[in-house]
């Protein structure tokens, strides 16, 4: 081959007539789709943990440790952008960038404003689209959609199948999983804690996934069945699965029921029993019924949870409060004990919600959960260290939206907590916490 070598001014030359050939911005962005979100939260609360028959009412956050965020007067901020671009033939292509999240202190220790976080790429995917038959396939990061998690993302392969008028086919293979804060084992957990929480986390999604899933929707007539069948094997760490229904009935035009049980279980693999002991942890199981009824205005959820086992560390859901069955509670879910990822104890809840929608789209709420962490077999409020106690949660909301891209919310969250104090120690607890969060969210 034949080298030719170029003079300063020929190569300036060679690029103008290769800019003559680009695409134009307009022409490039023709066929892209951008969405993005913005979102702001301020958070403040504090624990009040008194010590029972004694005069000395103890460490004001004693709890903060081991039953939640202790957050005060806590900004943060995070914004999402992403573009979806069609490059023909089938094909598109999808990347979003997030910034975020990062934690603006306001009180105390750590008060500081981050200045240093940076976008990162969140998702970045190639999909596939056989529209004649009704299928895509996606592969790369993404977020995982599945019905154990929340918004995780992962490097994953996805092939949906939606040719059958109202039944949804699904197949996933996850390779490595976000390292997210909120996913099973990422923070200390009781009798697993010798092993150290980021071990465990690594240790338990270092492992790959796959599933598949079947979804279907269904008229009956007037009413309307709703159907999620899900199947999961984590390579040698548990087999999922799980099976949603959702029953709606509706009453005259501006009135309706609706029945929902949900159930989520697995089965864990010996490794996991033997690197943890077959003593500290069990197979979980997730049970979750709830009635609501809608209508001129009016919304109002009776319901009740139960999951978990005497004495063990359960796994209930891959991350965070996964698929949002539970309409109620803010801060119990999250709790040591009873938080739905990984719990320990047997958990048994009962909750009741209520609320008004103005005209002006202007939502009034309330919510009350009532229940206890059971965390041996020995009496229904065991230790506060290991999560267990009597637990009451009540929250009342407003929500706005303003439009149909900006969106208002604003709580406040009463937690009680009344719990047995420790083998050999004379003082049990009463611990309490207020909580306060203000949120807006603009999508686009």
């Amino acid at each position: 081959m034949k080298l030719v070598k170029l003079s300063l001014a020929a190569a300036i030359a060679a690029g103008s007539f290769s800019a003559l050939n680009a695409v134009s911005l307009e022409d490039a962005i023709k066929n892209v789709d951008f969405t993005g979100q913005l979102r702001y939260r301020y958070d403040t609360g504090a624990w009040d943990t008194l010590m029972v028959g004694n005069d000395d009412h103890g460490d004001r956050n004693a709890q903060s440790s081991i039953n939640g965020d202790n957050a005060k007067q806590t900004h943060r901020f995070r914004a999402r952008l992403a573009a979806k671009a069609d490059i023909g033939d089938g094909f598109k292509v999808f990347g979003q960038v997030q910034y975020g999240q990062d934690a603006n202190g306001g009180y105390g220790a750590g008060n500081t404003t981050a200045t240093g976080n940076t976008f990162n790429l969140r998702q970045a995917y190639l999909q596939y689209d056989l529209a004649d038959y009704g299928t895509s396939f996606i592969w790369g990061k993404q977020e995982l959609g599945t019905i154990w998690t929340d918004d995780i993302v992962g490097m994953a392969a996805k092939a949906v199948y939606t040719g059958i008028d109202g039944l949804t086919l699904a197949a996933f293979a996850v390779d490595s999983f976000e390292a997210d804060g909120e996913r099973a084992f990422q923070r200390p957990t009781t009798n697993v804690d010798a092993v150290g929480s980021n071990a465990a986390a690594d240790f338990i999604f270092r492992q790959n996934f796959y599933g598949a899933a079947a979804i279907g929707a269904y008229d009956l007539g007037g009413s309307t069945l709703d159907t999620q069948l899900w199947l999961g094997y984590l390579n040698k760490r548990a087999f999922f699965y799980a099976v949603d229904v959702v029953y709606g009935l509706p009453i005259d035009q501006d009135l309706s029921w609706t029945l929902q049980v949900n159930y989520l279980g697995n089965s864990l693999d010996s490794a996991v029993k033997d690197k943890f002991g077959s003593e500290n942890v069990a197979n979980g199981n997730f049970v979750n019924l709830r009635g609501t009824i809608k209508g001129y205005g009016f919304d109002g959820t009776l319901g009740g949870v139960m999951y978990g086992k005497k004495g063990k560390t359960t796994i209930n859901m891959i991350e965070d409060r996964s698929y949002k069955v539970l309409p109620a509670g803010k801060e119990i879910f999250y709790m040591q004990g009873s938080n739905l990822t990984d719990s320990f104890g047997q958990n048994t809840f009962g909750y009741v919600t209520a609320g008004y929608t103005l005209p002006s789209d202007l939502r009034l709420g309330v919510q009350f959960l009532y229940g206890a962490t059971t965390a041996d077999a020995g009496t229904a409020a065991t230790s506060a260290g290991a999560g267990g106690g009597d637990k009451m949660e009540a929250v009342a909301e407003v929500s706005y939206n303003y439009t149909k891209n900006l969106d208002f919310l604003l709580y406040y969250s009463y937690l009680d907590v009344k719990a047995k104090a420790e083998a050999g120690a004379v003082d049990d607890y009463d611990t309490k916490k207020n909580s306060v969060r203000f949120q807006a969210i603009y999508k686009f």
